[in-house]
């Protein structure tokens, strides 16, 4: 490890498995779960892969080390690739990290699951890995002139290169911010380095957003110079900024975090119609996303909550467009018990029909298995909907999401992951949240048969993931390497959720990231 580079840099170090500890936040107290099976053959499986990314993985590329880690390794040589190896189905090269790039947007679900093995396993090292790993991001990769992040769509750190990176191999240079998945880890790094993550919130508001007075964005801003794109004003994006900027007012009430909040507000408010439904965005009309609109609800139902009482009639604002966007999604007309059909993910606007994102006509429906850009699995869909439910006191809208999610939930209890196929490649991710989904209806309804389908699929995840050829996750079927990108993180914190929900005691928290 080099120490001589710790007096001339603030942030922490991460050598294989020496952790050291990050200063300003202190470390979570160990509470080991005594009712956790030590023995347990997913646990097992958790902590080789975690042990095996600590050791192999973090930062020691280049002339200074950090603790972030790799996003992609080669799982027989446990290095990055000289190369990145051909990537699954539905992915695009434009949203894969460089080599020896770290995205942690994408990583989110590894270190929940390295913060719970420190909680179960009574082992700090895992906690403090994650903990070092984050904070070093947000030292590491920030942009001085807009003082966005390196991370999400389109951005990663590079550990070789030692800066904040794109996939020039995907034919685009330029430094595209783009939030991929909410933020889980606000208060974390607040504590560690509070004027850094306001003036991140700061910076989404003046680089993202282009115009202050009607709020229409990109959703892809330049991370280094002020370029702010208009039109592409995605909701999902959308709610994680709401999020971000609530939780930077609940900690220091500054009038612009208030005042960017309703802005975006007003926007979306707006531009509901009468069935309640959003165009995507402004240039593709009679086109819905009613995935990224329910994340925009929920978003906003949690900015509420966090506000407190400071700002009354924009609290009242968020609510009422949280509950107009879950009638436009209980209007559609969502079959997730049919393994054709499922959700309708995507429709036209004016009617709630199916619609493909490529044009009018059938196509819009959540698939079991096959996700890729664009697309929307239903179990997925059916993680919304459980994650809404749980934020609506007892009425037929709670009622509705419900009855949803224990639908979306049947159509896995006898599903098979596919056999390896040219025609359907299923991303890590996929087990993952559908494994999720059966352990939020075996909690919701406590019957047995949800449970054990989440024992059953975790087991062929298992199978078809790993083998002896490496303690890592493989991409997908078809892709023989490691990749956070496709959800190997997610599949992860899975395993591991169903390690605890079979031992029993504390519950663990499901995943809301992957949306």
């Amino acid at each position: 490890m080099r120490f001589r580079l710790l007096a001339r840099r603030s942030f922490c170090t991460v050598a294989l498995c020496a952790v050291v500890s990050v200063a300003a936040v202190p470390a979570m107290a160990i509470d080991k779960a005594p009712a956790a099976s030590s023995d347990s053959a997913y646990l097992k499986v958790v902590q080789s892969s975690i042990d095996a990314l600590l050791k192999h993985g973090v930062d020691h590329w280049g002339d200074k080390e950090t603790a972030m880690i790799a996003s992609v390794l080669d799982r027989k040589k446990l290095a990055p690739p000289a190369k990145l190896p051909k990537g699954s189905i539905g992915v695009r090269e434009s949203d894969r990290t460089t080599t020896h790039g770290s995205n942690t947007n994408m990583h989110q679900n590894l270190y929940w699951t390295m913060q719970e093995l420190s909680r179960l396993t009574g082992d700090a090292r895992y906690d403090k890995a994650a903990r070092a790993a984050l904070v070093d991001f947000v030292r590491l990769t920030q942009s001085p002139v807009t003082q966005l992040l390196g991370w999400g769509e389109h951005l990663c750190y590079d550990m070789k290169a030692e800066k904040t990176a794109t996939n020039v191999d995907a034919g685009r240079a330029t430094l595209i911010h783009e939030i991929k998945k909410p933020l889980e880890y606000w208060g974390l790094l607040y504590q560690a380095e509070p004027e850094r993550m306001l003036g991140f919130a700061r910076g989404l508001w003046e680089h993202q957003i282009s115009d202050h007075k009607t709020g229409d964005f990109s959703r892809h801003a330049s991370w280094d110079v002020h370029k702010p794109g208009k039109g592409f004003d995605f909701t999902k994006e959308a709610g994680y900024m709401i999020d971000i900027w609530s939780r930077a007012y609940a900690d220091k009430p500054e009038p612009v975090f208030a005042e960017a909040i309703g802005v975006l507000v007003d926007r979306y408010t707006g531009k509901l119609n009468k069935l309640n439904l959003l165009d995507y965005d402004g240039v593709r009309k009679e086109y819905c996303n009613n995935g990224h609109n329910v994340t925009l609800a929920m978003e906003c139902h949690a900015a509420a909550q966090r506000l407190g009482d400071a700002e009354p009639e924009l609290i009242a604002k968020l609510r009422t467009l949280a509950e107009r966007i879950d009638a436009g999604f209980l209007y559609c007309r969502h079959v997730p018990d049919d393994p054709q059909r499922g959700f309708i993910a995507t429709c036209t606007t004016s009617n709630g029909e199916s619609r493909d994102r490529e044009g009018p006509g059938p196509g819009g429906h959540s698939v079991r298995w096959g996700f890729g850009y664009g697309k929307q699995t239903t179990a997925m869909i059916g993680m919304h909907c459980y994650h809404r439910m749980r934020q609506l006191p007892d009425g037929p809208t709670r009622k509705a999401y419900r009855e949803l999610m224990l639908a979306a939930a049947r159509t896995y209890e006898q599903a098979k992951l596919p056999a390896k196929s040219e025609d359907v490649d299923v991303w890590a991710v996929e087990p993952g949240v559908a494994i999720t989904l059966l352990i939020a209806a075996h909690r919701e309804t406590k019957e047995s048969g949800y449970l054990e389908a989440a024992k059953r699929l975790a087991n062929e995840a298992v199978a078809a993931y790993w083998d002896d050829a490496s303690p890592l996750p493989r991409a997908s079927l078809l892709r023989d390497h490691y990749e956070a990108m496709t959800g190997a993180d997610t599949l992860l914190r899975a395993l591991l959720t169903l390690h605890l929900q079979i031992a029993g005691g504390d519950e663990a928290a499901l995943s809301d990231v992957d949306r």
